[in-house]
């Protein structure tokens, strides 16, 4: 159902109307098509993340995935909402070239989840940030999201990993559906 609505909401708005970021010229759109989501898992495999390689496979169920371009149509940053349904979705897959970063490119993927994500019905959205990764946790502060707690990852790493959440619904109980999340893991104070 979710794909079905994505699918409309592509047609009409990002095929027909991609938005432009007019101080930087880049255009955003929200895409199923295969060229695109080729073009991203490329970008994303270039990540400096040895511990949490791209899972191709998860990464092309994406709910929906948001991309940024050049005029000339190259593709310079990608973000999306990974795979699942219901009103709880996690954020993730952010990458933007490192020759665009620092243009704001990174706060309009993130802008643009959040928007596509009301559109659907999520009532909450949720990210993980490893702790040395400082621009990532301040996009999402920026944007609107609040810092939850710390736990270590689950891979073993011995990373510290921060939870951060955004609520799209008034009263919901963030705590009950953020501790659902976390699971088992162990939270660092």
């Amino acid at each position: 159902m979710a794909k079905l609505l994505l699918s409309r909401y592509c047609t009409f708005r990002c095929l027909k109307l991609s938005m432009t970021d007019s101080a930087s010229s880049f255009i955003y759109k929200v895409t199923q098509e295969s060229a695109d989501l080729k073009a991203a898992a490329k970008l994303l495999d270039t990540r400096d993340d040895n511990a949490h390689p791209l899972n191709h496979e998860s990464f092309f169920r994406s709910r929906f995935v948001v991309v940024a371009m050049t005029e000339e149509g190259d593709l310079i940053g990608c973000a999306a909402i990974k795979e699942g349904e219901g009103e709880i979705a996690e954020m993730g897959y952010l990458m933007v070239s490192p020759a665009y970063r620092r243009r704001g490119v990174a706060q309009r993927l993130t802008q643009e989840r959040v928007e596509v994500a009301r559109r659907e019905g999520v009532k909450l959205l949720w990210a993980t940030v490893r702790d040395e990764n400082k621009a990532s946790k301040v996009n999402l502060l920026k944007n609107g999201f609040q810092f939850w707690r710390n736990y270590q990852s689950i891979r073993g790493t011995g990373n510290v990993v921060g939870w951060y959440y955004m609520s799209l619904e008034e009263g919901l109980d963030v705590d009950a559906v953020m501790e659902s999340l976390v699971g088992e893991r162990i939270r660092v104070d």
